[in-house]
């Protein structure tokens, strides 16, 4: 009889004692989303230092850090077009203490012409909204013989062939941007992939390279310093950071127009109430006049309001991924 009692009564004992277990792992997963951020928080810009991306995801997090009452730290974890960071914090523990930068490289234009990208922006991530729009540029060095974009131009249609140009990765944004300004003109182009504006900038003003089509917010403190020549804003209006370059279309080449947008995001799975209070804290952070400020003099404006949801950056991604995908292709991996 004993035998048949512990028969009949130890599975639902134990039944019992999983259930439980599964309502306090809930229970406990609840709790440290109600008490989130109980430590510091890693924002990952997948750039090495010295570039818009980075600039930009130290202005956010300070910003952040005072909103959530815990400090908000960066690390540049460069390599592939950005790539590599992006997917690091798509493989993530979902737990919001990891967070990531990207833009319209590694979360669009990327999808389609890096073969070997290891996550899926439309799958893999949950996003908390943009932080920044900044145009791309054409730049020389200031000894290049080129003075304007016609002369480039011609320069790269001579015997002399396209002029060596640098760009961030596979699918950065000054890949996309360099990549689409070649098409434009018709010539094949002449790219040297680094791992960011801060390794690209020193063979600008070394010599060892002509220039690049980086965005503004990287390029305009070192053109105002005189060490490069701005050949075109691809944008449809003067920059007032730097009003004496002129747009895509005052030099010659209206089609040229690209601007990258900036935005935050967790990995998918991150609980609701996190991604909640991280959305909060890049509201509230968008908010305040310095950060307004201090995008503003790198040349990034600050996405209209009704552009900052994490829904909006979610649609905004699946529509760039579309429209470059008619554009770019798989090949142009220079």
């Amino acid at each position: 009889m004993l035998n048949t009692l512990n028969s009949k009564i130890l599975p639902k004992m134990l039944c019992f004692t999983a259930f439980s277990m599964l309502g306090c792992i809930a229970n406990s997963t609840a709790v440290s989303a109600q008490n989130f951020p109980e430590k510091p928080i890693t924002m990952v810009v997948p750039f090495n230092a010295g570039g818009a991306a980075d600039a930009t995801g130290r202005v956010i997090a300070e910003a952040m850090s005072r909103h959530l009452g815990q400090n908000v730290l960066v690390e540049n974890v460069g390599g592939a077009g950005g790539a590599i960071g992006t997917a690091r914090v798509a493989k993530a523990e979902p737990d919001g203490y990891t967070i990531g930068l990207g833009h319209m490289g590694t979360l669009a234009a990327a999808v389609t012409i890096n073969r070997s990208l290891q996550y899926d922006p439309r799958k893999d991530l949950k996003y908390l909204g943009l932080v920044s729009t900044s145009p791309n540029v054409i730049y020389v060095g200031k000894d290049f013989p080129a003075k304007n974009l016609e002369e480039f131009i011609d320069h790269a249609k001579s015997a002399k062939g396209a002029p060596a140009m640098g760009h961030g990765g596979i699918g950065a944004a000054s890949h996309v941007a360099c990549v689409m300004l070649f098409k434009l003109i018709g010539v094949e182009p002449n790219l040297i992939a680094y791992k960011g504006f801060g390794q690209t900038i020193t063979d600008v003003l070394g010599g060892r390279i002509a220039g690049g089509c980086d965005l503004l917010a990287s390029a305009a403190p070192i053109a105002k310093a005189g060490s490069i020549r701005i050949l075109a804003i691809a944008a449809q209006k003067r920059s007032p950071v730097l009003p004496d370059a002129p747009t895509s279309a005052e030099a010659g080449l209206p089609e040229f127009l690209t601007e990258t947008w900036t935005g935050l995001f967790v990995p998918v799975g991150t609980p609701e109430a996190v991604v909640k209070t991280l959305n909060a804290a890049l509201q509230n952070s968008l908010a305040q006049n310095n950060v307004r400020e201090k995008l503003g003099t790198i040349g990034a404006s600050l996405p209209p309001d009704d552009h900052r949801s994490g829904d909006y950056m979610q649609d905004l991604v699946n529509r760039e991924i579309a429209a470059w995908s008619k554009f770019l292709k798989p090949e142009q991996q220079n």
